[in-house]
């Protein structure tokens, strides 16, 4: 078939063409605008100490303390995948988390470290003052598992998780990229209804 053979075609189904993408336009829209709310936050967390530790022997500026913090970031950042953990902060927060399983549990909070000092966490919800509530109860929670380490030793240089106000985002998708999502399908799916339009009539046409 050539090329002005398939215009000619396409110029006859041209109404089944723009239904399709009239219709594919208004599921976007009406999918987007029925989104329920959905939140994301980012927390800071950043991994100091309690106080300075007075030493006489020679520290590698500070190589040893640097290598120690990292060592516990990692060990936070496997606190937020344990799922006693994360009921442990939902608890404070108030949510009921017994009918979310340990696969979800472990799931909540993405965890990342970003340097030997600082973690990066991320969390959804579709309340955004329950989000700074976990983030609140996130620190308090870290603190306290670190201080259950220190209870033998009784180091006056220990760790402290040090958190700074999350940053709260909406995660839904935006109207427009739902539109844009929704004219691109229905041009695909247009060009095949109007082809598969005129196979069907042409076929009727040649049996007549």
């Amino acid at each position: 078939m050539e090329f002005k053979e398939y215009i000619t075609f396409f110029k006859k189904q041209i109404r089944w063409f723009w239904m399709t993408i009239f219709l594919f336009v208004l599921i976007a829209g009406v999918w987007q605008k029925d989104q329920p709310e959905n939140f994301q936050a980012t927390l800071l967390l950043n991994i100091g100490r309690t106080g300075v530790q007075n030493t006489p022997d020679y520290t590698f500026d500070g190589f040893y303390r640097l290598q120690a913090d990292e060592r516990f970031s990692d060990t936070v950042v496997r606190w937020l995948s344990s799922p006693r953990v994360v009921e442990d902060i939902y608890t404070a927060v108030g949510i009921d988390s017994k009918a979310l399983s340990t696969r979800t549990l472990s799931s909540t909070f993405g965890a990342k470290r970003l340097s030997s000092q600082m973690i990066e966490v991320t969390y959804s919800n579709a309340d955004e003052k329950v989000l700074q509530k976990i983030s609140e109860a996130t620190i308090i929670t870290l603190n306290r598992y670190t201080d259950s380490l220190n209870k033998e030793s009784k180091e006056s240089n220990w760790f402290v998780v040090i958190g700074s106000d999350p940053v709260i985002r909406d995660v839904r998708v935006t109207f427009p990229f739902a539109l844009t999502i929704g004219l691109l399908l229905g041009v695909f799916i247009g060009f095949w209804v109007a082809l598969v339009k005129h196979y069907f009539t042409d076929n009727k046409q040649q049996n007549r």
